[in-house]
C-alpha cells in the first residue's frame, strides 16, 4: 500500500484551503488583516514545501512535487529550492560562505569592500528585526543573481524551471487579482511579510562552531510556532535525520539528545520569546564568518 503521511496531508489542506478562504473573504476584512493572514499562510506554505522536498507526505516524488509546487508565494521555483536545500544538507562544512548555499555569513573580502552604509546593512541583517524586514529582499536578490549567472553559463534545466515557475506564478497572480479581486499590492505585501516571518525560523538555526559540536540549533518553541514551522525549530534533529517527517521530530529529539547537543554547539533556546528579547535589535553573530574575521581586521570574538 502506498505510503501516505496524513498529518502532512492535513497541513497541505490547511495551507491551500486557508489561502483560498482568504481570497474569498478578503473583501470583508481591512487590508492589514488580509496582509497578516496571508503572511501566516505564506510562511506555513514554506514549511510545507520544506517537507515536500524531503519526500513527504507521499512515497512518489511527482505527488510531493505537486504539493510543493503551487507558487502562492510567487517567489521561487520548487525545484530550485529543492536543489539548493539538498545541497545545504549535503554540505560537509555548514555555514561556510562558499559551499553552504544557505549560509548567512559573508566573506572577509565582502566586508572589506563594503562602505560604512553597507556594513551597517549587513549588521542590521543579522538582527532579528533586520532579518524579517531586509531578509526577503536579500534572499530573493541573491537567488535571482545566482540563478541568472548559472543560466547564462548554460544551465538549460534551470532556465526551464524558472520559465515554468513564472508561467505558474502569473496564473496565481491573475487568479488573485482578476478573479478574487484582491489588489496586487496587498497580496505582494502579504507575501513579503510571510517571507519575513519564515526567516524567524532560519534566523539562528545555524552557527559556526569550531570542532565537532553541532552547528544546528534547537528552539523549544510553543505550539503555534511549532505548527507554523512544522517542528523544524528542532533543527539539530532535522539535520541528523532529514528524512524523518515533522511530527516525529519531537520524539526523535529526545532520543538523540538534541537539546544537549545544541547547548554544546550552535545554541539551545527556550522559545522564540527569548530569541526576540535577545536579538530583535542585536546581531546573534558578526556577519563575517569566524574563520575569516582576522583577515577582515576583526577579533575572532567580534
Amino acid at each position: 500500500m502506498p505510503r501516505i503521511e496524513w498529518p502532512t496531508v492535513a497541513v497541505a489542506v490547511g495551507v491551500y484551503g486557508g489561502w483560498v478562504a482568504i481570497l474569498i473573504v478578503h473583501g470583508s476584512l481591512p487590508w492589514p488583516a488580509t496582509v497578516a493572514l496571508l503572511a501566516g499562510v505564506v510562511a506555513w506554505h514554506g514549511s510545507l514545501q520544506h517537507e515536500a522536498l524531503h519526500s513527504h507526505p507521499f512515497a512518489g516524488s511527482f505527488a510531493n512535487e505537486v504539493v510543493g509546487s503551487i507558487p502562492i508565494s510567487l517567489r521561487l521555483p520548487f525545484r530550485v529550492y529543492r536543489r539548493s536545500h539538498l545541497r545545504h544538507h549535503a554540505c560537509a562544512d555548514l555555514t561556510d560562505t562558499t559551499t553552504d548555499p544557505e549560509s548567512f555569513y559573508v566573506t572577509a573580502a565582502t566586508w572589506s569592500r563594503a562602505t560604512p552604509v553597507g556594513r551597517a546593512f549587513l549588521l542590521a541583517h543579522h538582527t532579528l528585526l533586520g532579518r524579517m524586514l531586509l531578509g526577503p529582499l536579500v534572499e530573493n536578490v541573491s537567488m535571482v543573481r545566482r540563478d541568472a549567472g548559472e543560466i547564462r553559463s548554460g544551465d538549460g534545466r534551470l532556465l526551464r524551471w524558472w520559465t515554468g515557475h513564472l508561467v505558474a506564478a502569473a496564473a496565481v497572480a491573475w487568479l488573485v487579482v482578476a478573479v478574487a479581486g484582491l489588489p496586487l499590492w496587498v497580496y505582494l505585501l502579504g507575501v513579503y511579510a510571510g517571507n519575513g516571518l519564515s526567516l524567524v525560523r532560519s534566523y539562528l538555526e545555524h552557527r559556526y562552531i569550531d570542532g565537532d559540536a553541532t552547528r544546528s540549533a534547537v528552539v523549544r518553541a510553543s505550539w503555534p510556532w511549532r505548527l507554523l514551522f512544522l517542528e523544524n525549530t528542532l533543527h539539530d534533529t532535522h539535520h541528523e535525520q532529514p528524512g524523518v517527517p515533522w511530527y516525529r521530530l519531537p520524539a526523535l529529539a529526545d532520543e538523540l539528545g538534541s537539546d544537549e547537543r545544541a547547548a554544546a554547539g550552535a545554541g539551545h533556546h527556550r522559545g522564540y520569546g527569548v530569541v526576540f528579547a535577545r536579538h530583535l535589535l542585536r546581531p546573534f553573530d558578526h556577519p563575517v564568518h569566524l574563520r575569516e574575521r582576522a583577515a577582515a581586521g576583526l577579533r575572532a570574538s567580534a
